[in-house]
């Protein structure tokens, strides 16, 4: 026997998933994306790093050029005389130098120049890793809650099929055609959705409030993802390829090959503690001066061209010390090369394996999608004829649901996936997000 409420309980659920997927105004990818360029205080930090960075190159550099010094005083002076009378007399003096010097051989100098210039590499590929890295970021908390809202429209349409279900159990209980038992058990099940719905609900308040830590912004509604997705295999469909790819340009490599640079730079920097110096030195000096036993000014200049040479002979054993330092921060230094080199190769190869898997996934949970269609129609015209119930009815909407909830979840992954492989490989770029964004309804 058909029940009146089934038909009116089905189109309430069908208009809260339409409702909860259909937003008045929606902000797309790229908007967010613009907005945590402008608002994210990671890449802001990142930024500001970058900018110090890159000063290490003109400290460097200083240290080869030349520097010129002025120096002066003016000083007032007294002499007290005792013998044969007592007396004290004072006179007025003033004096300045300027010196000019020349490195013209410095080995700490060279070697911290070669630093100065790897630093800025380093910073470089740093703030490559930190503008990748806000995409990665921004599209994962999109997707966040776009999971999130899926999963709790869900728990809505599902706390609604099993209000259905209850009234069912508890009017046939009444009518004497189901037993306190079924009772039980639709009000137990309709509790437990209640639950899910909570927990989904605060759930995507939280992925919310994670996605505002980008933007600074009120949460706003989010375009979601066209109705139809094509995915796409990886261009060369060879792992090998994007591994070699990933190993020639991902920054994270490049960062540590820098700093292998620069801690072998500073094994040379600090065995050129035993090495001589040599300088050009020029000099210009003036006096002026009073004095006590004859009336007058005295004024004299001097000029000073040469070469000076420093050799050290003793430090007390630090500068062995700082050697034997230098030599196993370079040792640590390649030894965190190989593991940069490792963790690449098994990222690109993990992202690749979940690009291909989620092409797999997505084209399984479409057929499922087809196949749950199908047996809700058919639980429908068996409700219709009187062979099926109207549980069954709303336990194939459930699981119709299910499945494009699960979907979608399967495309969001997937396309992750496909950040993340370029992640791996260190071509990220605002391409690939307005990319992404093109395949969201509305944008």
């Amino acid at each position: 026997m058909k029940h009146p409420l089934l038909p009116k309980m089905l189109i309430l659920t069908a208009a809260v998933m339409v409702l909860g997927s259909a937003p008045a105004r929606a902000d797309n990818l790229l908007d967010i994306y613009h907005q945590a360029q402008t608002s994210d205080t990671v890449w802001a930090g990142a930024r500001y790093s970058y900018e110090a960075s890159i000063e290490k190159g003109p400290q460097g550099r200083a240290l080869l050029l030349p520097s010129v010094i002025l120096s002066g005083g003016a000083y007032k002076n007294s002499i007290s005389e005792t013998k044969p009378l007592s007396k004290t007399d004072s006179y007025d003096s003033s004096s300045y130098t300027v010196q000019l010097t020349q490195p013209l051989f410095r080995a700490q100098s060279f070697a911290a120049y070669a630093q100065g210039k790897s630093a800025v590499t380093q910073a470089e590929a740093e703030l490559a890793i930190a503008r990748q890295d806000l995409i990665l970021r921004t599209t994962q908390a999109y997707f966040d809650v776009l999971s999130a809202e899926d999963t709790l429209e869900f728990a809505r349409s599902e706390k609604l099929a099993i209000a259905g279900q209850r009234e069912l159990a508890e009017r046939n209980f009444n009518v004497g055609n189901a037993t306190i038992v079924d009772v039980h058990e639709a009000r137990s099940r309709y509790d437990l959705s209640v639950a899910q719905e909570v927990t989904a609900d605060n759930d995507l308040k939280m992925k919310q409030e994670a996605l505002t830590v980008l933007t600074n912004s009120p949460p706003p509604s989010l375009a979601r993802l066209a109705p139809h997705l094509q995915p796409q295999s990886p261009d060369p469909q060879d792992m090998q390829h994007w591994v070699k790819a990933a190993l020639d340009q991902n920054p994270r490599i490049k960062v540590q090959e820098q700093i292998l640079n620069i801690a072998s730079e500073e094994v040379s920097r600090s065995r050129a503690g035993h090495y001589p110096t040599l300088d050009f030195i020029a000099a210009h000096n003036y006096t002026k001066s009073g004095n006590v036993y004859f009336p007058g000014i005295v004024e004299y200049t001097s000029n000073q061209v040469g070469l000076q040479v420093q050799v050290p002979l003793y430090a007390g054993g630090g500068i062995r010390s700082k050697v034997r330092e230098s030599l196993a921060r370079e040792d640590q230094a390649r030894q965190a090369l190989e593991q940069a080199k490792r963790q690449t190769t098994q990222q690109s190869r993990s992202a690749y394996l979940a690009v291909t898997g989620g092409i797999a996934q997505v084209q399984a949970l479409e057929q499922a999608l087809i196949s749950t269609q199908k047996a809700l129609e058919s639980t429908q015209l068996g409700y219709e004829t009187g062979v099926r119930t109207g549980v069954d009815v709303l336990n194939a909407q459930r699981d119709l649901y299910r499945t494009e909830r699960d979907l979608a979840q399967a495309r969001y992954q997937y396309l992750l996936s496909r950040l993340r492989l370029k992640y791996a490989v260190g071509t990220l770029s605002e391409a690939d997000i307005a990319e992404l964004n093109a395949k969201l309804a509305g944008s």
